[in-house]
Order: structure tokens, then sequence, then C-alpha cells
């Protein structure tokens, strides 16, 4: 697109001339990311002062030009790709840790700094910050919550979406927010985390921090099959073992690894896995045994712990190592980030060699295994034409296979532009509506890195829905005839905290089943009706437990209240009825989802004021663990994100927010 002129001196004005290029070198530089993508941009500012962030979008808002924002680009799938031209807004200069408070246990950073910089930092301290991307060296903490990078400690610790406590964000028009976690109703800071930049800009973050383990033993087996790695992977979640780390790669990947970082990975095995356990020297002692015992059981041939502090280190490396171990063997590396329920790696893993075998396609795999998150890195030449379109047909299928078992596109990588057409693979209709619903709540005019994550003309090629359960038809039908008569409505469980004596409630009551308790995943699928006490006693006869309190309420009340924000984390899917009827699906038994905005996130505490949430899925536990702590319902009022969100999704406010009105 043409840039006015007038637009470029209103730029130039707020930036400085230094700071605002056009010249091709720069343009050149700033058009590809880690992904094939290709996209020359008409302009290039480098944000070096947080405060133009805001006048800034604020002249691109005026003359109607499209932005993306971009700090290291280490995505794999064109999430910085200028696909209208535009201009670049470079955050990486903002690269400042602004505060860190090891009393109260957080950092306040600039969102260009990288997570290897803030690990630096805490180390001499005696702290670390929990998420860790393989390339945290580089990768840059505001990319990581805009991708929802999270790395090998996740499934002990969290996503990045878990540690980030507030935010300075500022929407695609210039005004600036300040979220919390602290905030009352939908979890925005968890609906901004793998949005790709699509709904603004985040100018800071207050991210958590952590004491760092005392001590920690970490270990390296082998497997003869890859096949018998991820299943003690299951086998130490059903002991109730949560590993700080579980990493698996297979033999092609420890061969490329070996020849160029020499991280002394045996080379006698089909796969192996980098285990890691913290804790008490009297836990990790306990673990030690339970864990070899398990790998023994699933036919390891050596299980090696590290003997020094040097010798951990060199495995990690050895990991940290694979992208750029592969990217020796040919011009290009295609990273896929398919993420399958754990109990479906072994058949996913099936898939994805055939479809490799088929296309002939040489390619490595490894994954952060504890949260079924597998990346092939497949190696090619892009000058090749015929090899290109093979490896990008052949990527598109895994990530296919990976739907269909019961998985998703990404993990954590994103969707960008490379994965935006299977997308509709794995959504159906209504639910990329929803995603279209909340991309113009924040964004109407279409300008914040657009063209990505929701798939162009998706209507006809989207994934047929699923058939609703009759209860959930019925409530559908209620909803409708409530609309057309324009009878506005509070969603209610057991009326437990809203205490309404109206007669315009709707009640989940019917939505009374608790649907499996899966103790492979370590899951709970149930309707949003079942009360706390039913749900309590379920999960004690089948010898598991969560963090849900044995209290008054129900399922829906407990995640759509605002009273236990801790359980928002423990939801890994949703469904629920909007307010024209229609049901969204998002999620399931995954550990990690960064394939659209996260719906889950977006219903937590929204107090049945954006939908009826019908059906759940949440984290359970071999082992006890602490009740989430619980806060007194006040019905919050809404706030601009929220209400923008509500004008697209319930424009006749058939669920009203109640401005002010508490209930106790």
């Amino acid at each position: 697109m043409k840039i006015p002129s007038a637009a470029f001196a209103e730029l130039t004005k707020i930036v400085g001339k230094e700071n605002l290029l056009t010249d091709e070198v720069s343009l050149s530089v700033y058009a590809y990311d880690c992904s094939l993508s290709r996209t020359r941009p008409d302009a290039l500012i480098h944000l070096r002062q947080a405060e133009v962030i805001a006048p800034v979008l604020k002249v691109l808002h005026a003359y109607h030009i499209p932005f993306v924002p971009r700090a290291s680009a280490t995505n794999h799938a064109g999430s910085c790709a200028a696909l209208n031209g535009g201009i670049i807004l470079n955050v990486a200069p903002l690269n400042k840790i602004l505060q860190i408070n090891t009393q109260e246990g957080f950092a306040w950073v600039e969102p260009g700094v990288t997570g290897g910089d803030l690990q630096d930092a805490l180390a001499p301290l005696g702290f670390f910050y929990a998420p860790d991307p393989a390339s945290e060296r580089v990768c840059s903490l505001s990319g990581n919550l805009a991708q929802n990078a999270s790395g090998a400690r996740c499934m002990k610790y969290g996503g990045t979406i878990d540690h980030v406590l507030e935010i300075d964000f500022v929407l695609p028009d210039g005004k600036e927010l300040h979220l919390s976690r602290q905030d009352g109703g939908p979890d925005f800071i968890g609906l901004i985390a793998g949005s790709e930049g699509t709904l603004g800009i985040i100018k800071q973050l207050k991210v958590r921090i952590l004491p760092a383990a005392k001590h920690i033993k970490t270990f390296l087996v082998t497997f003869p099959s890859l096949a018998d790695s991820v299943q003690t992977v299951s086998d130490l979640a059903a002991e109730g073992i949560i590993p700080r780390c579980v990493e698996a790669m297979d033999d092609v990947t420890t061969r490329a690894v070996e020849e160029f970082a020499h991280a002394g990975y045996p080379l006698d095995a089909k796969a192996l896995l980098i285990l890691e356990l913290d804790g008490t020297p009297a836990e990790i002692s306990e673990q030690e045994k339970q864990l070899e015992d398990i790998c023994l059981k699933n036919h390891s041939l050596k299980f090696l712990p590290a003997k020094t502090e040097a010798e951990r280190q060199k495995l990690w490396f050895g990991r940290r190592a694979a992208y750029a171990s592969m990217a020796r063997l040919a011009p290009n590396v295609m990273v896929g980030d398919g993420t399958v329920p754990r109990s479906e790696l072994p058949r996913a893993l099936e898939k994805v060699r055939r479809i490799l075998d088929e296309q002939h396609i040489y390619a490595s795999l490894l994954f952060h295994a504890g949260d079924g998150n597998f990346h092939p890195q497949i190696i090619f030449d892009e000058r090749n034409r015929p090899d290109t379109v093979r490896v990008t047909k052949a990527l598109k299928e895994i990530l296919q296979a990976c739907v269909d078992c019961g998985g998703t596109v990404s993990g954590e990588h994103g969707v960008g532009v490379e994965k935006r057409a299977v997308m509709a693979y794995q959504y159906d209709k209504p639910t990329l509506d929803l995603f279209e619903q909340i991309k113009r709540a924040f964004d109407p005019d279409n300008l914040a890195n657009p063209l990505k994550l929701i798939p162009v003309n998706y209507a006809e090629k989207a994934r047929e829905q699923a058939p609703l359960s009759a209860t959930t038809k019925q409530l559908a039908e209620k909803i409708l005839l409530r609309k057309k008569v324009h009878a506005p409505c509070l969603i209610t469980g057991e009326n437990s905290r809203l205490k309404t004596k109206g007669t315009n409630a709707l009640s989940t009551q019917t939505l009374n089943r608790i649907l499996e308790i899966d103790k492979t995943n370590y899951t709970v699928t149930a309707e949003a009706g079942v009360t706390l006490k039913n749900l309590a006693r379920a999960l004690t006869q089948a010898g598991v437990y969560s963090i849900l309190p044995n209290g008054k309420g129900t399922l829906g009340g407990a995640f759509c209240s605002g009273c236990l924000p801790s359980f928002y984390a423990q939801v890994l899917g949703i469904e629920a009825l909007l307010p024209d009827g229609s049901l969204v699906r998002y999620g399931g038994k995954l550990m990690k989802n960064a394939a659209g905005y996260h719906l889950t996130r977006l219903f937590a505490g929204s107090q049945g004021t954006l939908g009826l949430v019908t059906r759940l899925t949440f984290k359970i536990y071999a082992k006890p663990v602490p009740a989430a702590p619980e806060k007194p319902f006040v019905r919050e009022n809404g706030h601009l994100l929220w209400t923008s969100i509500k004008k697209q999704l319930d424009p006749g406010d058939l669920f009203p927010i109640l401005a002010g009105e508490k209930n106790v």
C-alpha cells in the first residue's frame, strides 16, 4: 500500500527520522521470520521508547495503515509477515528489565526483553522464570505471550499464559489499557496470550518469578522405540509424578545433535527422554526410584543420571541445539507444532511417520512429551519448488492427523499465515465466527497484524459441527425464544452466588452429567450444572483429585463467577451457547492449545454475560492438591474490553452486565 506523506511526517515527528526506515535493505531484513513467508512491508519503525507506541498507533489508525508488531521473529508460522504491506513495528529495542522484586515475586519488563536475559538477571538472586522455550536466548517475553510459547517446564509449571500477572497494552486505535489478573470479569491477559499481535501491542509485562530450586536432578534415558518413551510419560502421570521437565527425541534428532553439539547422547537407541526432577533431596530420591522402575517397565536401555552440573547443562545444550543441528543439514527447516492428548501420542506418531515415509521426507521428531506437544523438523531446500510443495503438503497432513487424534494444529508456535487454512479443519463455523467477533471487538478496522489466525472464506471450508446433546439443544431453543421476545435473562446454576429471585433466570441444572473421568490423560469432562459436591464425591470414588473446593455451587459457577480464578488454568476445553443460540467448542484433553483465541479465558469470570457455558474439561491429579482459594462474589462492572466483546456477541443485551449490583 502507499503510505500518505502526511502520515510519514507525523510518524517522523514522533519517532525520529532515524527510526522510520523505507530503504530496501531494511525492508528486506524485516520481510520474513522463521517461516517460509516472505512479504515486503512498506516501512519499518524501530520503537525505542515505550511512550511512543500509543501515539504511533493513533497515527496509523487515523490513516488506516496496517501494522505488524515484531520482536525477535522466532516463530515458525509467518506471524510476523506483513501480508497487507503497511508498517513493521519493531519492539526489540525495548529491552530493559525495569524492576525485579524478589520479596513479592515479580519482574516488570519491556516487551523486547529475552527469556535468557531475564534468567541471567534472576539467577544471582536465587530466582527463575518458569517458562523456558528452547529459543529463550533470543525469543522475547512479549513474543512468548503473543504465541503462548512455554517450553520444557510446562508440564509442572504451566505455560506463559499463567506466569504473566499484568500487562500494559495498547489497542490498535492507540487506547492504552492496564490489565491485571486482579481485575474482575473475563481473563483478558489469557485471551491476549496466543493472539499473535492481532489484538494490539504489549507495552510492558509484569511476570511471576519463583525461587530457584535448590536441588535438581536430570536423567538421560534411552529406549528401543519412540512408543516406549512416550508410554513412559503417560505412566509417570498415572503415578502422580510431575517432573520438572520431560523431553523426548528420536534417533534422527540425537544423531544430528551429536554431530553438532556433542551433548553425549547415546546413538544406539531409537529414542531418548531427558527427565528432570526438582524438590527436596528426599522427594527427588523417592521419585528417582519410581522413575527408574517405570522406565524399566517400558524397556529402557539406559538410565543415566547427570553426575555434575556441567553434565546436566550439556544435556540441555543438546536439546536446545536440536533446531540448529537440523538446520546444518539443509537450507531450510520446516517445524511442526501439533499437540494431542498424551494418550494419543503413540497413534499420532505412527500417523506422522507414515506421512513422512509416503512423501519420502527426512525429518526429526522431538517433543515436550509431558504435554503431548511434538515438533517434526523437516529439512528441505525451498529453491526446489516440487520439494517445497511436498514438504508443505506433508506438514498440513501431519497437523490434520493431530486434529484427528483429538488434538490441535498448534501447541505453542501459533497459527500465523502458514497454518491459517488448516484452522478450518480443526474448528467449526460458529467457533471461527467467534474468533472473528473477538478480532472485531479489539480491532474493528482490521489494522493489527491482519490476515492471520482466521481462515479466509472459512464458511464453506469449516469442519461440520458435531450434534448438540438433547439438553444443550433445549437450552439453545430457550435462548432463541428469549431473544425473539426481547426477554433478558440471568444465567444461574444452583443460584448459590447470584441469589436472584427474578423470573428471568436461565438455569443450568439440567446440565448435570459427569461425562468422563479419564485417568490416562488425567482430565474430567463434565456439564456445567454438575454440583461441586457431586463432583467431589465422584472424584473421590475414582481415586483422583482436583483443586475445586467441596462446597456450594456448580462447576459452571466455579468457572464463570470469578470466585475461583486459580481454576482458570485448570480448564482445558469448553463448550458454550452464545446469545444467538449457536454452540462453540474449544480445546479438550490438551495440555496446550495455541490455535486461535483462548476461549476458555474469555468465558472465565464472565458471569454469564457472554453466553452459557455448557461443558468443561479440566485437569485432575493422582495425588491430593491444595484447594483453590475462594474470593467473595461481586457482580462486576463491565470494563472497556468486556463491553466491546459483549457488543459483538450480544448486541441485544440478552445476558446483561448488571453494573454495580452486588450479591452476598
